[in-house]
């Protein structure tokens, strides 16, 4: 008596096509891993020049000195209000980031007309890379470059 086929897989094909892709799929999630650290460094690039901007048009809008306050050798920034000292925001960098302020003095000052009132320069350090916030003097201008 033969075996009549219904045209369908065996269990040996399916374990086999399984096995393929099991291993193909093994080799390309460390791959993703290099992606997902650009990404989340993209993420943190955005997110502080968003807040920066926030900070000037809420010194604008408020006609008030707004503060930036950068900790030093750490990972966090505020932006308060001058006179009040009410903390408008905070925020941390994800690890390793941190800051280190080169000739910025801590705060930076945006005054109630958008403009800076000190100049400078501050570093964003990752483990292998580095990016450098120059704050311009006049309509509060800053430019992130990498280094």
């Amino acid at each position: 008596m033969r075996a009549v086929r219904n045209g369908g897989f065996t269990l040996l094909e399916m374990l086999i096509v399984l096995t393929v892709v099991l291993l193909l799929t093994g080799l390309a999630v460390p791959a993703l891993g290099g992606v997902v650290r650009e990404q989340n460094k993209i993420h943190m690039l955005a997110v502080l020049r968003t807040d920066l901007y926030s900070a000037q048009q809420y010194a604008l809008a408020h006609r008030m000195k707004v503060a930036v306050f950068f900790t030093e050798r750490g990972a966090e920034y505020k932006v308060i209000e001058a006179a009040s000292g009410r903390q408008v925001a905070a925020r941390s960098l994800p690890s390793p980031w941190r800051f280190q302020l080169v000739t910025l003095r801590n705060p930076l000052v945006f005054t109630g007309n958008g403009n800076i009132e000190r100049g400078g320069t501050v570093w964003v350090q990752g483990v292998k890379q580095s990016y450098k916030l120059t704050f311009l003097l006049g309509k509060g201008r800053f430019y992130v470059q990498k280094m």
